[in-house]
């Protein structure tokens, strides 16, 4: 019975330390954002419009949080890489894009999503994911 106690006790350390470990990196990666003045990776506000880039699937997708309080909310939406087939404004800068700009773009699914007119520069979406201090 003694070793039973002993192994369940081994066990449950092995488990704090993982759990403490996790959190540690969790904690240096918050601190490291606050510290570094904020991310892209963090909520760019836009107008009412709450933008975060969350992950990058592949190199022509990425996945995009939206919120936009008069319409709609996408936690984990899939953005593609496009070209863009008339001007507007890019939702993370506010930059002019114009007509056969590089683009990334909600994918298109049925029914299209409100957002399904927005646009972020291509340039601006790459640097955020290769530059942590942007």
């Amino acid at each position: 019975m003694d070793q039973c106690v002993t192994a369940d006790t081994a066990w449950q350390r092995t488990v704090g330390q993982l759990d403490l470990g996790c959190a540690q990196q969790l904690t240096a990666r918050v601190r490291n954002i606050v510290d570094s003045g904020g991310s892209s990776r963090l909520p760019v506000k836009n107008g009412d419009v709450a933008i975060a880039l969350l992950d990058r699937p592949s190199p022509r997708t990425a996945t995009v949080s939206w919120s936009d309080p008069r319409c709609c909310k996408y936690g984990e939406q899939l953005w593609r890489l496009a070209t863009a087939n008339r001007s507007g404004i890019c939702a993370l800068s506010g930059q002019g894009i114009a007509a056969g700009d590089v683009i990334y773009r909600p994918a298109k699914v049925e029914p299209p999503p409100a957002n399904a007119a927005a646009m972020m520069l291509a340039t601006l979406v790459e640097l955020a994911f290769t530059d942590p201090s942007c």
